[in-house]
Order: structure tokens, then sequence, then C-alpha cells
């Protein structure tokens, strides 16, 4: 894969800029140097989120465009609500020249901290044209109970 340095001015090199030059050397080094999991590509990957609170729910959605219903994890551990996946590649084919590469795929994952009074055993999800939409119910608040404690001696 060839990586492409994109400039706001490709009229002419920068041959006679020597900063301009050594920026651009650094940039190409660095886009070859970059590992897969890198963290501007990470980011990338990750989902974009609204959260949003009514009276009786936390609504979360999550714009996962690209991706199959398949190919999406959803999970709560100890108060973490996690969503990770998979964005698989298309078929390259072989007669096709990229002029413009920018869509990133491999495994993603991200995680929420939700509040403590969330029921969640009832979080319901849905995915529908790219968007995932988790419905997170609140709890009924605990009434507290007045009790005497003895103390002992």
């Amino acid at each position: 894969m060839s990586h492409m340095v994109l400039r706001n001015n490709d009229s002419e090199p920068r041959t006679t800029d020597v900063l301009g030059l050594q920026s651009d050397i650094n940039r190409l080094f660095d886009a070859f140097m970059t590992p897969f999991e890198g963290t501007e590509i990470r980011r990338n990957m990750s989902p974009k989120l609204d959260v949003a609170e009514t009276k009786d729910k936390y609504e979360i959605k999550a714009e996962m465009p690209g991706i199959d219903e398949k190919d999406i994890d959803l999970s709560v551990d100890d108060g973490v609500l996690t969503i990770s996946g998979e964005k698989k590649t298309e078929q390259e084919s072989k007669d096709k020249g990229y002029w413009l590469k920018e869509c990133s795929y491999g495994t993603f994952s991200r995680s929420v901290r939700l509040p403590d009074n969330i029921a969640d055993d009832k979080i319901d999800a849905k995915f529908n044209n790219g968007v995932l939409t988790i419905d997170v119910p609140k709890k009924e608040p605990s009434l507290a109970k007045n009790r005497k404690i003895a103390i002992s001696h």
C-alpha cells in the first residue's frame, strides 16, 4: 500500500523550501513507521457517541458506518458498557488504482462507565442504518428504610 502526503498547495514541489522538504520527509517516514494500531487510526476506528439522559433511561447512540450488525459485540461488566467489533475490508480489485484511500479497517473497542443507578439486566440495543442505539434503563430508586441500630457494650 502506498502512502500519499497531502498538502494545501500541490501545484509545485517544495524542493526550494528546505524546512518544507524536511517536514514532508518526516511525515512520509511517520506514515510508514506508524503501526496499524496507532492512536490516530484507533481514534478514527472508535465509534463516535452521543449520550443523552431522560427521566427513566440513558440513551447511547454510536455511529458505526460500514459495519455489519453481526460484527458488533456489546457487553456490560461491573458498570462498564463496552462496544467492540470489526470493520472488515472489502475485496480489493487489482485493476483499481487508488488516488486516495482513507477508509480504516480493523478491530475497535469503546467503553463507557455507566452511572450507579442503572438496571444493567434490562439494557436493550437496536442497530439501524449504521447507528447502534442502546437504551440503558434507570433503576427504581430504593426506598431508604429507617431503622434503629442497637449499640452493644
